[in-house]
């Protein structure tokens, strides 16, 4: 199974993981690590740092979804990435892609995971305004 890490500016990472539960049930190999106001940047580097090592001693591939490229959650991990050769950070995480990668890291490598929430994650992101749900209810009503 792909281990996760979800790091975000203030409380948002241990949010998406509550939330993603409320829909595909409890996880195991989840950390959220949120990056605080006035936190050192070495205390959050600690603490992300025990829950990859954890990670590492059962053998796992570490999937970490960041918030934005950029902030400090990415770049401490993106310096952490030469001790964690089996670690990948994606940025920009969301609902759905935390989803995906709940649903499918048990069934998939990480390679493959990788692509699949890539794909989720850009195909869950939508507008809609009057005019198209206009639309999407007329074409409803023709079925």
């Amino acid at each position: 199974m792909v281990a996760v890490l979800i790091s975000t500016h203030g409380p948002t990472a241990q949010s998406l993981i509550v939330s993603a539960e409320m829909i595909c049930g409890k996880q195991t190999l989840c950390e959220a690590v949120p990056f605080l106001m006035g936190q050192s940047l070495d205390e959050f580097q600690q603490q992300i740092e025990n829950h990859l090592a954890s990670f590492v001693q059962q053998g796992e591939a570490i999937l970490c979804l960041v918030d934005l490229k950029g902030g400090t959650p990415f770049n401490t991990l993106t310096r952490l990435m030469v001790n964690y050769p089996n670690l990948e950070i994606v940025t920009g995480v969301n609902i759905p892609m935390l989803l995906a990668t709940f649903m499918l890291r048990t069934q998939m490598a990480l390679d493959d995971l990788l692509s699949e929430l890539m794909q989720t994650a850009q195909q869950s992101i939508e507008h809609y305004n009057m005019v198209s749900m206009t639309s999407s209810i007329i074409e409803d009503e023709e079925f």
